[in-house]
């Protein structure tokens, strides 16, 4: 099991994390290099062009310093419409760390897989 990164832009995807390695160990999850440079850089690309730009999610790792954070922390800055989803147990954290304690949040009822 693991998760893969796309750029929405240029649907193009990289392997981000699975539960095996290799990788770089971050609690349960192997972070791929090539993926979080991937992200980071699809991240970098649409602070400079995009004006609405979606990241799905934040989470521990960027809070950490690590992950995409360094993306993150271009988008915070660009003047695109930007949507973050982020769990819920992790949203004042998110919040403060991204300087985004005046932004509008939603909480979205839960969504069961089969």
């Amino acid at each position: 099991m693991g998760y893969r990164v796309r750029d929405v832009r240029t649907g193009e995807e990289r392997p981000l994390c699975s539960l095996e390695p290799p990788g770089i160990p971050f609690r349960r999850f192997f972070f791929s290099p090539e993926g979080v440079a991937f992200a980071t850089a699809a991240l970098a690309r649409a602070a400079a062009e995009a004006d609405v730009i979606f990241v799905d999610e934040v989470g521990p790792l960027e809070l950490a310093g690590g992950g995409f954070a360094p993306g993150l922390r271009k988008v915070l800055r660009a003047e695109a419409f930007l949507l973050l989803t982020v769990r819920p147990s992790l949203v004042g954290e998110v919040r403060r760390w991204a300087g985004l304690l005046a932004a509008p949040c939603w909480a979205l009822p839960p969504v069961f897989r089969r």
